[in-house]
Parts: C-alpha cells; sequence; structure tokens
C-alpha cells in the first residue's frame, strides 16, 4: 500500500505486540483473575462481495485469504461474574485471484488499526463478546516477488472508518490455574470502500475497467491464535 500505514509496517507492528506478549508464556494464576489480555492469530478473511466483482480482465478474487493479527485489551471494569476490557486490533490480510494483469494475478490487501471492547464473562472468564471502530485500509495490486526484490502496480485502493462485532473463546484459559493457551473466534466488519475501478492504467490494458463493482460489507473473519492473561 502506498500510505502511511504500510503492509510491512503493519506487521512489524503485530511482530512487536507478540515479542512484547511472549514473557506472558505459560504463566500460571486464577483464570478468572481480571489482568491484560492479549493474542496473536492466524486470521481467515471471507469476504462476498470480494468474491462477487467482475474485472474487465476476467477472474475473480479467492473465496478465501490469509492474514495475521493481533489485540491487546486492559480491564477497565468488573462487573458480576464478567469483566468489561478495553484495547486495541491490528489485522493485515491479503486475498489471491486469478485476474491476471499485465504482469502479474492481482492481490487484494487489507489493513485494520483500531479500539475495541471485549466482555469477557462466565466463572473462567474464557468466552467475550467484541465490538470495535477503526481506520481500514484497502487496495488492489499486481504483486511479483522475485530474488532480487518485489514489484509491485497498484490498481486501486481506498480507506473507510470500519466497525465490528463478534466472539472469543479462549480454549486455554478454560484448563484450571492456567491463564494462557489456544484460542478460536469470529468476527464481522462492515466497511462501505465504494466502486472498484482501475484508478490510473493504460488504456489498451485495463484490469479492473472503469467499474468492477461495489466492495462493501459484511467481511468475516475466522481468528485461530495463542491468547494469555
Amino acid at each position: 500500500m502506498a500510505h502511511v500505514f504500510s503492509v510491512r509496517g503493519a506487521l512489524m507492528v503485530a511482530l512487536a505486540i507478540l515479542l512484547f506478549s511472549a514473557p506472558a508464556l505459560g504463566h500460571e494464576e486464577d483464570p478468572a483473575a481480571p489482568g491484560v489480555r492479549w493474542d496473536v492469530s492466524l486470521d481467515l478473511p471471507v469476504w462476498p462481495a470480494l468474491v462477487d466483482l467482475q474485472p474487465v480482465a476476467g477472474g475473480s478474487f479467492d473465496d478465501l485469504g490469509f492474514g495475521i493479527g493481533a489485540s491487546l485489551h486492559w480491564p477497565v471494569r468488573q462487573l458480576a461474574d464478567s469483566d468489561l476490557l478495553l484495547g486495541f486490533d491490528i489485522n493485515i490480510a491479503a486475498t489471491e485471484s486469478n485476474i491476471r494483469g499485465s504482469y502479474a494475478t492481482m492481490l487484494a490487501r487489507q489493513l485494520y488499526l483500531g479500539t475495541s471492547l471485549k466482555w469477557l464473562f462466565g466463572t473462567k472468564r474464557n468466552k467475550s463478546l467484541d465490538a470495535g471502530f477503526g481506520y481500514h485500509e484497502i487496495d488492489m495490486a499486481q504483486v511479483d516477488s522475485e530474488w532480487y526484490g518485489t514489484w509491485e502496480y497498484e490498481h486501486w485502493s481506498s480507506s473507510t472508518p470500519s466497525a465490528f462485532i463478534g466472539a472469543t473463546w479462549d480454549i486455554g484459559a478454560g484448563r484450571p490455574h492456567k491463564k494462557s493457551g489456544l484460542f478460536i473466534g469470529f468476527r464481522a466488519y462492515f466497511a462501505d470502500f465504494g466502486r472498484v475501478y482501475d484508478e490510473d492504467f493504460a488504456p489498451s490494458r485495463p484490469a479492473l475497467g472503469t467499474d468492477a463493482g461495489t466492495l462493501n460489507g459484511p467481511l468475516y473473519f475466522l481468528r485461530i491464535g495463542y491468547s494469555g492473561r
């Protein structure tokens, strides 16, 4: 992405969060006690509107993408048999396609940065309902990686505020005296990026065309990773 928040920069932030959280791995305490919660994840995005786009070059984006994510939340209020946490989230993801450009197939890349609330409930505090709001950016580009570096040509990009709702199950926190372990989560993002088209292209070599369709929500994320508290 040719913007302030590049994919490589977002990856560095996510890795920094992972390194910061690493000392908490394997920590054993009462799982019901409130504390800072962190997680890192493999993300699998499914975006029906992305698959439904109709580029003039033909082809389509894959049904399933790939990405990484991380979050960090602090307890702000303890309720009856539950805790309310406030924090931030970062996700970067990409979806491949068989849409052939002039030099390579097209890739859809996205970045999300935002704040969120997490309501942990139950006697083990290992389940939560989640809601967040933040900055969401996407671009579509031909990307070709060789031994001497990566070459890319961006066809279209857009950014917009985005909200999500979701749920998380901290499987590891459900074990006796454990505060870290595997988790699984689901999110639905709601954003409207508008019309998808070639912003800058040679008239004889269009890929997306003047109107490949509208890219909007919902965008679904399955998250599988490691969490700790």
